[in-house]
């Protein structure tokens, strides 16, 4: 079952009588990584959200968002009428001075450092709302799987189609495979033999013969087929393997995509090479799928 690296999900409770928005973002990565945001003074319970996530996270950043409101009556957020003042003669003196329209509203100005405070959390409420806060972070997880798994269905879907391609330009590369030293004798017999006619020269059946063995085992990608064919199966199967194993779809196409290019580097059969080129093309396609799965 394969897991997408981005997600979504978000959970919302009251925290020690304090409204807590938890918002779980994910992106794919190399490696697991957290970025957590939050007030300065809940930033304590970071290790403990990064290990509630590693439960079920591998790979990929994640950007956990923590919003936490105290309720109506323990508002903790103040204007500062005497910074707000400030600003506004500042403003003012310098629209004066530029011979600009005065300004007329405020609002532009609540942005600016100093103008709303927030009162400092209280250390001991904030630390028995660890416990709250983890269960808030859970479900808002559970939500991010959903997400991450429904992604990954997808994902999962068209890897198994290009899978299909793959195979059948394989059932075609083996079919047209004899044929390529067939071919190759024919056109060979008939160039010597129309170069050699004037010459009034013959060739014998061993030199041809010697000569098409050579090229034989030069363009020979009977192994090639049976590896590339193996490492498309082993691919399918590992799509159904739980846990996701995005690293491991990635060596495989890495390892598909070099068979594929020897098959097209060794043919000297027009046909084979566009089947190896349409090959190469699907394989990019998944290598492009994979990076976003964990």
């Amino acid at each position: 079952m394969l897991l997408s690296m981005t997600g979504f999900g978000e959970a919302r409770g009251v925290v020690g009588g304090v409204h807590v928005h938890v918002e779980l973002r994910s992106v794919n990565n190399r490696h697991f990584k957290l970025t957590f945001r939050a007030p300065e003074a809940w930033s304590r319970f970071e290790g403990d959200v990064e290990r509630v996530l590693r439960e079920q996270i591998t790979r990929g950043t994640v950007t956990l968002l923590v919003r936490a409101r105290r309720g109506a009556a323990e508002s903790a957020v103040r204007l500062n009428a005497d910074v707000l003042a400030a600003y506004w003669h500042q403003l003012t003196a310098a629209a004066l001075q530029a011979e600009l329209p005065l300004p007329s509203d405020l609002t532009a100005l609540l942005g600016l450092p100093g103008v709303v405070e927030e009162d400092a959390w209280n250390d001991d409420a904030v630390e028995q709302c660890g416990p709250q806060l983890e269960s808030v972070v859970r479900e808002a997880l559970t939500r991010l799987q959903d997400f991450r798994v429904r992604e990954g269905a997808a994902l999962a879907h068209e890897l198994r189609r290009q899978c299909g391609l793959i195979a059948a330009q394989i059932d075609d590369i083996a079919t047209l495979a004899p044929q390529v030293v067939v071919e190759y004798r024919a056109r060979l017999q008939q160039r010597i033999q129309d170069a050699l006619r004037e010459a009034d020269v013959t060739l014998t059946p061993g030199d041809l013969l010697r000569e098409v063995a050579l090229f034989a085992d030069r363009s020979d990608i009977s192994e090639e087929i049976v590896r590339l064919r193996s490492h498309v199966d082993q691919f399918r199967q590992v799509l159904e393997l739980a846990p996701s194993q995005g690293r491991k779809l990635e060596f495989l196409c890495q390892e598909m995509f070099r068979e594929a290019n020897t098959i097209g580097s060794k043919s000297n059969h027009s046909g084979v090479a566009h089947a190896a080129v349409e090959i190469k093309a699907a394989i990019e396609r998944m290598r492009e799928i994979v990076l976003n799965v964990e």
